[in-house]
C-alpha cells in the first residue's frame, strides 16, 4: 500500500529530473551577456549541469560553457544558490558523445 503522505507532496528536484546526474570533478569556463567566468562542475547530464561558481550569475541567464568533446554548448541557467548553479541545456548532448566525454572526466565520489 502507498504512503498516503507521499502523495500528497511534491516531488523533489531530484525526483523530477528527466535523467540522472554523473557524479564529476572537473573545472571548465562560461561565457554570457554579464561576461565570463569560472565553473567547477560537480555533476552532469545530457540535460545539463550543476557547478560552484564565483561568478554573478542569475537565474534565466544564458551561458555558453565549453564542454570536453562538445565544444561550446547553451545552458539555461535554472536555479542560483549560495555560489551553486544549476542549468538546462538548450540542445540535449547527444549520448554517444556524452558516454565519450564522460570517460575522460575525472569522477567525483562524494555526493554534493
Amino acid at each position: 500500500m502507498k504512503n498516503l503522505r507521499s502523495l500528497s507532496e511534491p516531488a523533489s528536484p531530484a525526483h523530477a529530473r528527466r535523467a540522472g546526474r554523473d557524479l564529476v570533478d572537473f573545472k571548465t569556463s562560461f561565457s554570457s551577456y554579464q561576461g565570463e567566468g569560472d565553473l567547477h562542475v560537480v555533476n552532469i547530464s545530457r540535460l545539463g549541469l550543476m557547478a560552484r561558481t564565483k561568478a554573478a550569475v542569475s537565474k534565466s541567464e544564458r551561458l555558453i560553457v565549453q564542454l570536453p568533446l562538445c565544444g561550446k554548448v547553451e545552458a539555461l541557467v535554472r536555479w542560483v544558490e549560495d555560489g551553486r548553479i544549476g542549468t538546462e541545456f538548450v540542445t540535449p548532448v547527444c549520448e554517444r558523445t556524452y558516454a565519450r566525454m564522460l570517460a575522460l572526466m575525472p569522477g567525483r565520489q562524494q555526493a554534493w
